[in-house]
């Protein structure tokens, strides 16, 4: 029954609703015929609500609604009654009345209801506490015709009429907990002002947590051990903001250098900082004053840190005793056995407790994904210890059981240090792709520590490990964005079902779900289709898009549109939904869109070559070139209709389909580059192999035609970045973006210069 009832206040989420000639009227002709009332005892939080009602519908409509706690003044016209039953004397009759059940609903839901209280229509938008009454306001406004996302909000139309439609609105979430994931890190450039717009859209979209995570050597936690203060790892130019391999400064940009007006990338609070101490100091208020936001949206923040055993280089022992060769974005490895390990992190979060008392939940991050190695006798003999657990740890090997059971071994010790000192503070374990661990972890942590893991990875695709485990807050961590695939309009959607993604975390009881967010333009339907599906967790990828899509573009366009996105999603599943072929990531200065020809010592007397691997590579480069030619076709149709769909898009909504267009187009641009740099690869190892035959003239017929897809391919990749200068003038995500995306270009100035010099010393 209870799966039921989800499915009902499904069917009436966000769903258009018909008006009739004869209903009451919040506005008509612009002018408002309705009231928003109040409580007599409504909270400052509770006005603020209703504030952001009148706001909308006088964007939507050109109509300001007066806002009132005395219904009295609002003569005949129609009360629109939000708050709680606590602060709201209407609400709690129309509760005794038996017009609405609002007592038994869980926390955060609301009902949405148009009937009559004394004689006189009205509409109830009332939630089971606060932020249930701001759910209960959001989803109104978005029935009447506003389309909130996660960076923006949409009035496809506005109405000068807008009639109460008939609504009987019951809604709960099905996922306590319902938010993003931010690495600051990946997304160092943001500043207070992004993270505040930010959790506004969150709000909007009812949820209501915000994780902020941090590597070990980022400023946001200032500690010491054995009297020695951990350093910060981050570049001082960045303002000790970005990881070392993500950063540089706006000289670094060749084409879109006008829209970066300063060489200094990083969020505006840190551009004073001038050392590590400074950098200790923003940081603390710069996330106190996340905090502060977040709370009055009614999100809570949840930090965390890590990966175990990743710690600050200068707290260690010298490089030839650390596990590992480069420091790692949160600091060198050490062995899970070493003391330091849990001296270090035991400070990190004590002093993270001591410095963030308001956060809602410290988490630290054990299962590392870099899986370290455990062959160090103090690990050993840390494993035996908790050999026991075994049983529960579905390893692949015997190297990665041992892995395993230190890094549950690790995080029982780690906790049962932290309670010690402080018994109740509210601790989290995360896991990256480790869901094997959760049933270890159940076993020996106490039950009030949550779990976490991360999802949509190889191996870590299904969420089965979740079954069976009770008495226990866990929560699911999908990706919104893939680090691999950040360059595009990524869709999620269709992996999510084929994975379990939501109605799997559902069926086994687990109670948040909170997305890994890189970026954050261009996400938007990821984050949607989380966000609805939170609440909903029967929802799906083809059923969401009608229905997002109608909305947010408006119904003459729907069908049009979703083919075109279901095409990119079929598009993101050719690619591979766990790492999307490494094309592109937010996270460091990479991607695939360089161009790397064979190097080869090419002025000795005979030229050197293994003619097999160069076969194989021909091949090779000649299937990736198929492959791109493929996925450039298919995206080339879903370009086609969207660009059939334009005339009938709503008014309010052609810039975001503009948007949508400029992306898959510049998409195709680099699909383009890459299927000419797989070209021009192929005819160069064609060249280097009549050489070595001695064929010179089929040699030069290649030579030529690697050179014409050389050029191509240099004239797509600065096309595409040019195509992107509009966009990065003004939307963060897209000027972060530009400026890795740079990083391609001088790969093809070199490829160029060599493949010239080559080919001059053969035409001698």
């Amino acid at each position: 029954m209870l799966r039921r009832a989800f499915v009902s206040a499904a069917a009436l989420f966000a769903a258009p609703v018909a008006v009739s000639g004869n209903q009451p009227m919040l506005v008509k002709k612009g002018e408002a015929k309705a009231v928003i009332v109040v409580g007599e005892k409504a909270s400052g939080f509770e006005r603020w609500v209703a504030t952001e009602l009148q706001e909308y519908i006088k964007k939507l409509s050109g109509a300001e609604l007066p806002i009132t706690d005395n219904p009295q003044v609002a003569g005949k016209k129609l009360l629109v009654l939000v708050g709680t039953l606590q602060s709201h004397p209407l609400i709690a009759e129309a509760q005794q009345k038996g017009l609405v059940d609002i007592a038994t609903l869980k926390p955060d839901g609301f009902v949405l209801k148009s009937t009559t209280l004394a004689g006189r229509p009205c509409l109830i938008v009332a939630g089971n506490d606060e932020a249930g009454a701001m759910y209960a306001v959001y989803e109104l406004l978005e029935r009447l015709g506003i389309v909130f996302q996660y960076t923006n909000d949409i009035i496809p139309w506005q109405k000068r009429d807008l009639a109460l439609p008939p609504l009987d609105v019951r809604m709960e979430p099905a996922f306590k907990y319902r938010g993003t994931h931010c690495c600051h890190g990946i997304r160092w450039y943001m500043g207070l002002d992004d993270f505040r717009k930010e959790i506004d859209q969150m709000a909007k979209l009812k949820m209501n947590v915000l994780q902020f995570f941090w590597g070990m050597g980022a400023p946001w936690v200032e500690f010491s051990y054995k009297g020695k203060k951990a350093e910060i790892l981050y570049p001082a130019e960045s303002g000790y903001c970005a990881w070392e391999y993500n950063y540089g400064t706006a000289a670094s940009v060749k084409v879109g250098r006008e829209c970066f007006p300063q060489e200094y990338l990083g969020p505006p609070e840190f551009a004073h900082v001038q050392t590590q101490e400074e950098a200790y100091a923003t940081a603390r208020e710069f996330l106190k004053k996340i905090i502060r936001h977040a709370h009055q949206r009614k999100v809570q923040v949840w930090l965390a840190v890590g990966e175990m055993t990743y710690v600050p280089p200068n707290l260690v022992p010298p490089p030839e005793k650390r596990l590992g060769f480069d420091p790692f974005y949160c600091g060198v490895a050490v062995p899970h056995g070493d003391p330091a390990a849990l001296d270090i992190y035991e400070a990190a979060l004590l002093s993270m407790i001591e410095n963030y008392p308001e956060a809602d939940r410290y988490w630290v991050v054990t299962g590392s994904e870099a899986h370290i190695s455990a062959e160090d006798p103090r690990t050993q003999e840390m494993i035996r210890e908790y050999a026991h657990l075994r049983p529960l740890i579905p390893s692949k090997s015997e190297a990665q059981m041992d892995i395993d059971v230190a890094d549950v071994a690790c995080a029982d010790k780690l906790v049962r240090r932290i309670k010690a000192r402080y018994p109740h503070a509210k601790l989290g374990v995360e896991l990256i792709f480790r869901g094997g661990q959760i049933k270890a972890l159940d076993a020996v942590l106490p039950k009030d520590v949550w779990l976490m893991n991360m999802v949509n990875w190889e191996g870590e695709a299904h969420v089965d490990y979740f079954q069976g485990i009770e008495g226990r807050e866990m929560v699911v961590w999908p990706r919104l964005t893939d680090d691999g695939g950040e360059l595009h309009m990524q869709l999620n959607a269709m992996m999510y079902d084929a994975e379990e993604t939501i109605s799997g975390a559902f069926r086994y009881g687990v109670s948040g779900i909170v997305g890994q967010l890189n970026k954050a333009r261009g996400a938007e339907p990821n984050v949607r289709y989380i966000a609805e599906g939170a609440w909903n967790p029967d929802i799906r990828c083809d059923t969401f898009y009608e229905s997002y899509l109608s909305r947010l573009f408006g119904p003459d366009a729907k069908e049009l549109l979703v083919k075109a996105y279901l095409l990119l999603e079929e598009n993101e599943k050719a690619l591979g939904w766990h790492g999307r072929m490494g094309l592109f990531g937010t996270y460091h200065h990479g991607n695939a869109f360089g161009i790397d020809l064979r190097q080869v010592d090419y002025k000795q007397e005979q030229l050197q070559v293994n003619r097999e691997e160069l076969d194989r590579a021909v091949q090779s480069a000649e299937q990736a070139r198929r492959f791109w030619e493929e996925r450039a076709a298919h995206c080339r149709k879903a370009l086609e209709l969207m660009r059939q769909a334009y005339d009938k898009v709503l008014p309010g909504s052609r810039e975001e389909l503009d948007y949508v267009i400029y992306k898959t187009k510049n998409f195709v641009t680099l699909l383009d580059e890459l299927v000419a740099a797989h070209e021009c690869k192929a005819a160069f190892d064609r060249a280097l192999l009549a050489i070595s035959a001695g064929e010179m003239a089929q040699a030069e017929q290649h030579l030529q035609h690697a050179q014409q897809a050389l050029n191509k391919a240099n004239r797509l990749v600065v096309e595409a970045a040019k195509q992107m200068i509009p966009y990065a003038h003004h939307i963060p995500t897209e000027r972060h973006i530009l400026y890795l995306f740079n990083d391609a270009i001088p790969s093809h100035e070199y490829a160029q210069s060599y493949l010239s010099e080559f080919i001059r010393f053969y035409k001698r």
